[in-house]
């Protein structure tokens, strides 16, 4: 079922508002709400014409039934020209966020606002699109998207307003408008607040035996990388998590174990020396950068192949070092050891965790790891 409400706005010569004067001035002022009375249509009939062609804007919202009745589902925006479809916006409604259904329209000079609210783990986002009439390209073009953020967790705090720039190199009319765009937008805007460049690592790794099992348990291969905040308030480093043979439980507990996520400590690089691990979050002041490096601790036990190859390493490291822990050189494995490591550790990648002051979004950034810049392998 589909409950409609249209704006139909007409302004004739005669209908013309105090403050309004312009020839593509709207009358209409106000936003559209939904009591979601079963079988019952609400149409509210206002009429304008711009630029000497009808234009109709039409809000819409499907039901659906679900274990608690029914319930939204998703809200419409369809705009015609001279009783054609001009282009359609369709926002899908969970039924998980309180204010998703407050999706309203506001007609004002030279165009209209969509108010679009969202749920973003603990925030409150609420999105303001603006739209004006171009004359260039006879159609409705996207000038402006702002959020206002609101705290959950404590309403009470006052909310704070974010404006992204509009990056797209054509303009942006109504018919491509959706919440694909919203988030192309808000992507645009969190890449150009950060530049992250993984560098060479002059660090060896570390392989770690266990003389209770007589094997190589894994090797620890650093990575190191550079965080520059090129916007013009702080940006906060959270956390990394890491993709490879390093997600202990799972390489414990398959038979044959597969890659996967884990969370690795993420240490800060001054000049050469390595300092503590970030405990919560670390800052970093605008227009600067700060060095970090992680040593993903890669599990090899289950491997029987890189076993046989290692075997006469594990007895000539165990016959020099007493400890556990063995720091090598990659020169001092042979060219077979040195590609085995090389395909053990291709393709993994790392997380970064960032949360941006200027637009107030946490978010994460996939960073492909470069195995040349991890282990000067030839």
């Amino acid at each position: 079922m589909r409950i409609f409400f249209c704006i139909i706005l007409v302004l004739s010569p005669f209908l013309i508002i105090k403050g309004q004067t312009d020839r593509d001035s709207i009358i209409f002022h106000g936003n559209i709400t939904n009591d979601m009375k079963e079988e019952e249509d609400i149409v509210t009939p206002y009429r304008y014409n711009l630029f000497g062609k009808n234009n109709e804007l039409t809000v819409s919202v499907d039901s659906a039934m679900d274990k608690h009745g029914r319930r939204p589902a998703a809200v419409y925006v369809k705009l015609t020209k001279d009783g054609r479809a001009a282009g359609e916006s369709v926002f899908p409604l969970s039924g998980n966020c309180p204010i998703e259904e407050d999706i309203g329209v506001e007609v004002s000079d030279k165009g209209f606002i969509i108010r679009i609210p969202y749920c973003d783990g603990h925030m409150f986002r609420i999105g303001y699109a603006r739209f004006g009439y171009s004359e260039k390209y006879d159609d409705f073009i996207l000038t402006e998207y702002r959020e206002e953020n609101i705290d959950r967790l404590d309403t009470e705090q006052k909310s704070k307003n974010v404006e992204y720039s509009i990056l797209s190199e054509k303009p942006i009319v109504f018919s491509m408008f959706s919440p694909e765009t919203i988030k192309r937008i808000i992507r645009q805007n969190l890449i150009r607040e950060y530049e992250i460049v993984q560098t060479r690592t002059a660090h060896y790794p570390v392989f770690g035996y266990s003389s209770k099992e007589n094997k190589l348990m894994w090797i620890e291969i650093p990575a190191e990388f550079v965080i520059q905040n090129n916007s013009l308030q702080r940006l906060y480093v959270l956390g990394p998590s890491y993709y490879g043979y390093a997600y202990e439980t799972g390489y414990r507990l398959k038979e044959n174990p597969t890659k996967g996520w884990s969370w690795v400590l993420l240490y800060r690089v001054e000049e050469d020396s390595i300092g503590s691990y970030l405990r919560n979050s670390e800052s970093i002041f605008p227009k600067e950068s700060n060095r970090y490096i992680i040593n993903s601790r890669i599990f090899v036990y289950k491997n029987p192949e890189f076993q046989k190859l290692f075997e006469d390493t594990v007895v000539s490291m165990f016959r020099k070092h007493k400890e556990s822990r063995w720091r090598v050189t990659p020169s001092s494995l042979s060219p077979r050891q040195r590609k085995f490591i090389r395909q053990l550790i291709s393709g993994d990648s790392l997380r970064v965790w960032l949360y941006s002051d200027s637009l107030d979004r946490r978010h994460s950034v996939n960073i492909p790891l470069d195995v040349g810049k991890r282990f000067n392998l030839p």
